[in-house]
């Protein structure tokens, strides 16, 4: 019967290639007719994204990209994004470089990720990239960029939708039919390693019978010699044993000699024996009399002894020449001098240096005289030149006729210390900010701080004849006895409300831990007020689920509220989404605060619009979000119906903003809150695309209008600064649409400046280093401002590089030559050329002869030399 494969088969089938697995002139057959019959370019990876078969039906546009540094990086990025392990079905995203559809299908057998299978290089309905400026970052011609990407395969979004799950079946079911194989494979060598292994046993059965043969024949060979052995060594032994007979008859007659000898020899021991014994017996008694009085000496001594080392201090005992005579084994542990040293010294010499100490001892030593008893305190020196704190207590003692006075020194450094320990308690207790109360097992106050009389307003006395109920104003003592029996056994840290003598409540965290008041048992608790604390954990609390900016929810909030509320009794849920139009575009223009205004009006004109129920949160930087419980599609179109009739006439600096929304409604209950929410998004993303274009070309118009009627100087600058554009375009012979070109371009090249403040373009002296910084950002802003415009896009690009020079030295980015765009050389001759003529608040004009000669000058280094020199000699010839 065939063994079915189990998950030990599939080990090594885990561990298998895609060349292993499938046949690779099979599967580039296969990519080939999916690219021919679909249309779409194909390849097959591994999974770092290292090609395996060659691609099928690629673009010319993408193999353009790929041959830049940037582009290839950024399509290798895709490539490993869309072929990331997906079980559930085939991913499908906007390539990172160039924004073409893609698609792909992880390749798994056995639960092993062996390759991916991508398609795309497709343009779809909502393909959006800003070309130009792609190219340009990639280092990619423009004119090549655009015109490869006319030629790449276009279809909707949906077709390409359906390919894709076309692929992700195709590639579940040969991962089916390759796990099928490799199990087929896998069982064909079990069997092939089976045989081979039962050969190998019967080979080496079949030697070890040949080895058990031979051994058997080596050991009968063996017995048949030694039979002979035997017989020869038969014939020694009959010879030894006669000889042996021969000694035994000689030692037997020895040991009858040694018989006789031994009882004679026996016989002079028994007597002495007897005279030793009557000796032993003599001395037995006075050795017993000599060990009974040395026991008792002993006894003496030992108790002595005991009594001497067992002292808590060192015992000593000083001549009347001060010099020490006798001490305890404890006098050597703490000094730590041996019996030796210890015998020269004499009583000032463990204070050597220390007069303070000296004095000390003196005095004791003059009290012993006087009074036959004295107490000092001294800091003794040991061997090791450490200091021990001592308390020497002695009295006189006459011995032999001699005075002597001895007495015990403790050791009292621990002592010391604690008595300083203590003393920093009562310190910490008296100097603390929070209260703090002895309180006994009855809810008495048995002992309080300052602190606690300051905060709660009562005198000391009042305290002590208060219980820890008055403080929480209880009527109810049940909870409160039950946190002092926590406090007592484990000890608690917890918060309430004490209240003042004058009846305020306070917030406080009460840490309370049992302990002894002398053998009685009580709780310490230390009472801080938290008040501020807690005031600020509430603000904090709101903050965390609001905006700080508008004051609705934030996005925590509302993803917390919409789990809470997807509930079947809130069906129909609706969902609405709004993204405000031209935000980016304001704050690049007149600043952020700007853009908060407009992120104010704009959510007080959605709050104003929605039910008390409604559950509206900003949901990103220009995106809110409303959650509608109970509310169908109809009256959510309403909702979004009313905020548009209350937004449509805000102004933010003259400009008219709107807002993009997009609404869906849960209607049955296994529907995911999550598909209705993307749904939404969606729907806000269409109508943005529709209203948000218009929108931009009337913020820009109205931009311009708000910087002239700001600085009417800077309109006049503009329309001379664009009829020499025009001038210059028509006398280096541009075409007439390039004309009417670099007449826009010059109306429109200093709009950044209406970012800039309006003191610093009228300046009358000279700018200082952050007042220039901020005019060289003008260029960049107008790049922004246009390129939010795709009409506008072309001319962002040449704004922003007006005030680059020939030999790279301007700004903003340095560029050279002929990577300056020609219109931006073209308007910095402009700009510069009305710039001389024109007076200034700082300086007077130039001559127009005085200005031409200036761009001469310029030529080859700040300007077009070409340009230039047309520029100047139309201008003589005009003259």
């Amino acid at each position: 019967m065939t063994e079915r494969s189990t998950a030990d088969n599939y080990t090594s089938i885990t561990e298998s290639a895609f060349s292993e697995v499938f046949d690779l002139n099979e599967m580039q057959i296969l990519q080939d007719l999916f690219s021919d019959a679909t249309g779409v370019a194909s390849i097959i990876t591994e999974p770092d994204g290292k090609p395996i078969t060659k691609p099928s039906g690629f673009c010319s546009f993408c193999n353009e990209i790929r041959k830049t540094e940037i582009g290839l990086k950024n399509c290798f990025i895709s490539d490993s994004i869309i072929g990331s392990p997906n079980k559930e079905g085939p991913t499908i995203q906007r390539c990172l470089s160039g924004g073409l559809l893609d698609g792909g299908a992880s390749i798994i057998v056995a639960g092993k990720h062996v390759a991916n299978w991508l398609i795309g290089q497709v343009l779809d309905e909502d393909y959006q990239m800003n070309q130009l400026r792609y190219a340009d970052e990639i280092g990619l011609r423009p004119d090549v960029y655009e015109s490869e990407l006319m030629k790449v395969k276009r279809m909707s979004r949906l077709q390409f939708e359906k390919i894709c799950n076309f692929l992700f079946l195709n590639v579940q079911l040969i991962s089916k039919y390759a796990l099928k194989n490799i199990a087929l494979g896998h069982e064909v060598n079990r069997r092939i390693q089976t045989e081979l292994q039962s050969m190998n046993l019967n080979r080496e059965l079949e030697q070890r019978i040949m080895q058990r043969t031979a051994r058997l024949e080596e050991i009968n060979a063996e017995v048949q010699e030694n039979n002979g052995i035997l017989e020869a060594s038969n014939a020694e032994l009959e010879e030894i044993n006669a000889m042996l007979e021969e000694e035994i008859s000689k030692r037997q007659k020895a040991e009858l000699e040694i018989k006789i000898l031994n009882e004679v020899l026996e016989n002079k021991v028994i007597k002495r024996t007897n005279q030793l014994q009557d000796i032993n017996s003599m001395l037995e008694e006075v050795i017993i009399e000599k060990i009974r009085v040395e026991n008792e000496l002993n006894k003496e001594r030992v108790f002595t002894d005991a009594l001497f080392n067992s002292a808590h201090g060192m015992i000593y005992l000083y001549d009347d020449n001060s010099k020490l005579v006798r001490w305890n084994k404890k006098h050597e542990e703490m000094t730590g001098y041996n019996s030796d040293e210890l015998a020269q010294k004499s009583i000032l010499d463990w204070y050597e240096g220390d007069e303070k100490s000296q004095k000390a001892v003196l005095e004791g030593i003059e009290a012993i005289i006087q009074n036959g008893f004295g107490n000092a305190e001294a800091n003794l020196q040991k061997k090791d030149g450490t200091k021990i704190s001592m308390f020497y207590s002695a009295s006189s003692v006459i011995i032999d006729g001699r005075h002597y006075f001895a007495g015990i020194g403790i050791d009292i450094t621990n002592w010391k210390m604690l008595h300083k320990r203590l003393r920093k308690y009562q310190i910490l207790a008296e100097k603390a900010n929070d209260a703090m109360l002895f309180i006994g097992k009855e809810g008495n106050i048995l002992e309080a701080n300052d602190a606690a009389v300051r905060i709660y307003g009562y005198t000391y006395t009042e305290l002590l004849s208060m219980t820890v109920f008055d403080l929480r104003n209880s009527n109810s003592s049940t909870n409160i006895i039950e946190q002092m029996d926590l406090a007592d056994k484990d000890g608690i840290i917890f918060d309430t409300v004490h209240y003042l003598k004058n009846g305020t409540p306070i917030n406080v965290e009460v840490s309370s831990q049992g302990t002894y008041l002398g053998d009685k048992r009580v709780l310490l608790s230390i009472v801080r007020d938290i008040t501020d604390r807690k005031k600020k954990e509430d603000e904090n609390r709101y903050l965390s689920y609001h905006d700080a900016l508008t004051g609705l929810y934030n996005r925590r909030f509302y993803e917390e509220e919409i789990k809470r509320l997807d509930t079947d009794k809130n069906i129909p849920i609706s969902i609405i989404i709004g993204d405000v139009n031209g935000l980016k575009l304001l704050n690049d223009a007149f600043g952020h605060d700007k853009g908060d205004e407009l992120l104010k009006k704009a959510a007080n004109a959605i709050q104003s619009a929605c039910r008390t129920d409604d559950i509206v949160a900003r949901w990103g930087g220009d995106e809110f979000v409303i959650l509608l419980p109970k509310t169908n599609n109809e009256d959510a179109e309403g909702i979004v119906t009313r905020i548009n009739e209350q937004f449509c006439n805000i102004l933010v600096n003259a400009i008219r903003v709107n807002i993009s929304f997009g609404w869906e409604t849960k209607t049955k209950t296994d529907e995911d809150i999550i598909k209705v929410l993307k749904s939404a998004e969606d729907a806000m993303y269409k109508h943005k695309m529709i209203e948000n274009e218009g929108m931009r070309d009337n913020t820009i118009n109205t931009i311009i209008n708000t910087l002239h009627e700001k600085n009417p100087r800077e309109e006049q600058h503009s329309k001379r600064v664009s009829q020499i554009c025009q001038d210059i375009g028509s006398a280096i012979g541009l075409s007439e649409i390039e004309v009417r070109r670099l007449k826009l371009v010059g109306l429109l090249h200093d709009i950044g400046k209406i970012a800039i403040e309006e003191h610093i373009l009228n300046k009358p002296g000279k700018l200082t280093k952050n007042e220039w910084d901020q005019i060289k950002q003008h260029p960049d802003i107008g790049y922004r401002i246009l390129s939010s415009s795709y009409e506008m896009l072309e001319l962002a690009e040449c704004i922003s590089a007006h005030h680059e020079r020939w030999d790279g030295k301007g700004y903003p980015k340095g560029l050279k030559g002929e990577a300056i765009p020609r219109v931006s050389r073209i308007i910095a001759i402009a700009d510069s050329y009305d710039a001389m003529i024109s007076e200034r608040p700082y300086r007077n004009a130039l001559s127009e002869e005085q200005a031409l000669e200036e761009i001469l000058k310029g030529s080859g280094t700040q300007f077009d030399p070409t340009i230039a020199r047309v520029f100047t000699e139309k201008r003589l010839e005009k003259r």
